[in-house]
């Protein structure tokens, strides 16, 4: 299959926290293009995971580009928080904000580049208003929650759909969710330029060879 590479951003949230220097050194070593946070407040989703201190640290560490995905119910309050924070992108939910012009904007405004989150049941927005305040779209392929969840390939119709629509402005699609060398290669042919990656990395025996699988899935197909 002839697809083009994909950026992979290591999900933190499946890494082992307590070793947590240690699994960031390997990532880096591995290839990975960057550390995706999720921020969650157990309201918007039902998991309450990592916090800011994370972000933050990540930031002074500076091994890689940091983004965050904001995954809570008043994502303009956690942005006021999260000033200061050495991170390169923050993505906020449209379900999450009833201006989502205004909350990209801020995120511009801080020095970050502004992504828009879109959960599986949400219909497509129309992005040409977002434009002037959009740099990325980031598109969940697994319902929120508790357990592991499970890919969902029907999601697929829409990244192509939207992805055919960003990449007339070069606006980027990121996938979201339990992808794997498995999907990798539909996901970059529904028209992805990213992927976010959690368990299928640090479950992985040789961490280098899942980032290329993943990066580079025309090769690996």
């Amino acid at each position: 299959m002839n697809v083009p590479p994909l950026t992979v951003s290591a999900s933190i949230v499946s890494a082992r926290l307590l070793d947590l220097r240690e699994e960031l050194d390997r990532l880096r070593a591995a290839g990975v293009h960057g550390v995706h946070v999720d921020i969650e407040d157990g309201r918007f989703v039902p998991e309450l995971n990592l916090g800011l201190r994370v972000a933050f640290e990540l930031g002074d560490w500076g091994g890689l580009p940091v983004d965050v995905h904001l995954m809570v119910e008043d994502p303009e309050r956690v942005l006021a928080l999260l000033d200061g924070a050495a991170v390169d992108a923050i993505a906020v939910h449209l379900e999450a904000t009833r201006y989502p012009r205004r909350t990209l904007r801020l995120v511009r405004e801080s020095g970050r580049r502004a992504g828009l989150a879109l959960n599986p049941a949400t219909p497509l927005p129309e992005i040409e208003p977002l434009l002037p305040y959009l740099d990325y779209l980031l598109m969940l392929t697994t319902e929120a929650e508790h357990d592991a969840p499970a890919f969902l390939p029907s999601r697929l119709d829409a990244v192509s759909r939207l992805a055919a629509i960003a990449a007339r402005h070069d606006i980027p699609v990121i996938v979201d969710g339990a992808v794997s060398p498995g999907n990798a290669a539909a996901v970059a042919a529904a028209g992805a330029r990213g992927v976010v990656v959690g368990r299928a990395l640090f479950a992985a025996e040789d961490l280098s060879a899942a980032v290329r699988a993943i990066s580079a899935p025309g090769a690996a197909a």
